[in-house]
């Protein structure tokens, strides 16, 4: 059994087809099956049943995919290991790149934990939006992500790490027009009125909080979304941690809006791809926030954590 025959292997099942794994791989589609044929007959088992338009796995085929799998992603690892090794003992950064909206005082106080004990690890911290943050990692521009569950698939394994509040804002003397007679705002009532989202790098935006009819302005930051909320140019979903003062001293007002999510709690993750080889700085951040979201402290009782491998 070689490796080549093994990401030929991989490589057919993940794609569908011979055709599309010799593309994948930068192989002949000649050389790809030679090499399936090859571990097929070495175990004397047949690993793809080819009768049907696509090659699918028997049921060998599915147990000896599992291991090879995680027979590939060890070797990855350890290649990755010597090539580190061999540019000698100095660290490279850790890239972590974390939603805007999930810099929370918890986030940011596991940050500061992870500086205390690994502080020769320099950090490269990138923030992004939505869809953004996956994309640091499938472009493998970050190693690490922190943020709401946005584009998680199967691609990845991630970890519970916080919770984020989130409540609709506008400015006060802008509600008692908008809410008329009643205590929730209809949606007419703010169409005219524009809904200020943050848009960043990602191709796809998937914006899930948006009303389906009415104005809309798009800006970079929360902060830029903030001003223009408290200077009553518009209404928004707002992290309550970033608005806290602003709720406290009367600039901005909560707001129910009829058949809207005006205000939720959701849960901020940790991820990586799946099968993705983490540099060893990298792997330090992994473990340490694993241990520290065990370790019952008053810091972290509240947050559980939640694995998906």
């Amino acid at each position: 059994m070689k490796l080549d025959q093994l990401r030929a292997f991989i490589a057919v099942v993940e794609m569908g087809s011979f055709r599309a794994a010799a593309e994948a791989i930068h192989k002949t589609q000649p050389s790809i099956s030679a090499a399936v044929k090859a571990l097929e007959g070495q175990y004397g088992i047949q690993l793809l049943d080819r009768d049907s338009y696509r090659p699918t796995l028997t049921a060998e085929g599915k147990a000896f995919f599992k291991q090879s799998k995680k027979l590939l992603l060890q070797v990855n690892q350890l290649e990755h290991l010597g090539h580190h090794l061999a540019q000698g003992t100095e660290q490279q950064p850790l890239r972590l790149c974390i939603s805007q909206m999930s810099l929370t005082e918890h986030i940011v106080r596991l940050l500061k934990a992870f500086d205390a004990e690994h502080p020769h690890i320099a950090v490269e911290l990138t923030t992004d939006h939505l869809n953004g943050v996956q994309e640091h990692l499938v472009k493998e521009k970050s190693e690490i992500a922190i943020g709401p569950s946005y584009g998680l698939d199967d691609r990845h394994v991630f970890v519970e790490v916080g919770k984020l509040e989130m409540t609709c804002v506008v400015h006060p003397d802008l509600l008692p027009t908008l809410q008329a007679s009643s205590q929730k705002v209809k949606q007419q009532a703010l169409y005219s009125l524009p809904q200020i989202l943050v848009s960043r790098s990602a191709e796809n935006q998937e914006h899930r909080f948006v009303l389906p009819t009415g104005r809309r302005w798009h800006v970079n930051d929360f902060q830029a979304k903030k001003t223009l909320v408290q200077a009553g140019m518009g209404w928004a979903r707002m992290p309550h941690y970033m608005i806290k003062d602003s709720l406290e001293e009367g600039r901005l007002v909560r707001m129910d809006v009829e058949n809207f999510s005006s205000h939720s709690q959701f849960p901020l993750f940790m991820v990586r791809l799946r099968n993705q080889t983490l540099s060893p700085e990298a792997n330090a951040f992994w473990r340490f926030i694993k241990r520290y979201l065990k370790t019952p402290t008053s810091d972290n009782e509240d947050y559980a954590v939640a694995w998906k491998l």
